[in-house]
């Protein structure tokens, strides 16, 4: 009798555990739209000559894929990548100047899923590269690719077949300071940039 209360036991804590950890693993391809947010200055700081300086990139669209191993149970491991069109605005106290300049972002995250099911919410973080290009940056010698990190949180709807809609919220923190030229000896101070990609896209499960 005990042997079968213990074995009816162990059947109902499988069974309660299943939707959570019991998934199969999977491959999801997903390519987004959204919006890029700076939220700091690139510079900031008085510039002999020019003075009081400020420089920092403009909000613009972001076009992006993801691609989300997702392993046996709710943890995933996702490869992401993401191109931001900007411009760079100069501010030196008597005028602003628009310069064309772009943004691109690589990372690697772990994914955990919170809470499965045909709706769903997932938080993760990781590491990330960050790279300034542009018309902008074209005398800029040293400083365009930094290292970062990133953390994001998202929801996911279940459509039929092998599809979902996904919306996501990542947030990208590093650290900036350019060398070149026409910018003061020994570049200019380094400032922590945090950037936001607001975005939504359609899953393709593959596996």
């Amino acid at each position: 009798m005990l042997k079968k209360w213990f074995g009816a036991a162990m059947v109902a804590v499988v069974l309660s555990v299943t939707p959570a950890f019991g998934q199969l693993p999977g491959l999801d391809f997903e390519p987004y739209l959204g919006v890029y947010v700076p939220t700091q200055d690139i510079i900031d700081q008085t510039i002999p000559l020019l003075g009081d300086v400020k420089g920092s990139q403009k909000s613009g669209l972001a076009v992006g894929g993801r691609l989300t191993l997702w392993l046996a149970g709710p943890l995933g491991f996702e490869a992401n990548g993401v191109y931001a069109f900007s411009d760079a605005q100069i501010d030196d106290g008597t005028t602003v100047a628009d310069t064309s300049a772009s943004v691109w972002m690589a990372d690697g995250r772990l994914v955990l899923k919170l809470l499965p099911g045909p709706i769903g919410i997932h938080v993760g973080g990781g590491v990330a590269i960050v790279g300034l290009s542009g018309d902008a940056y074209s005398d800029v010698t040293e400083g365009k690719t930094n290292l970062g990190g990133v953390v994001g949180a998202g929801v996911r709807f279940k459509l039929p077949g092998i599809f979902a809609i996904r919306g996501d919220a990542d947030v990208y923190a590093y650290k900036v300071s350019l060398e070149g030229a026409d910018l003061p000896s020994g570049g200019t101070n380094s400032q922590w940039q945090v950037d936001l990609i607001l975005s939504a896209g359609l899953i393709i499960s593959i596996i």
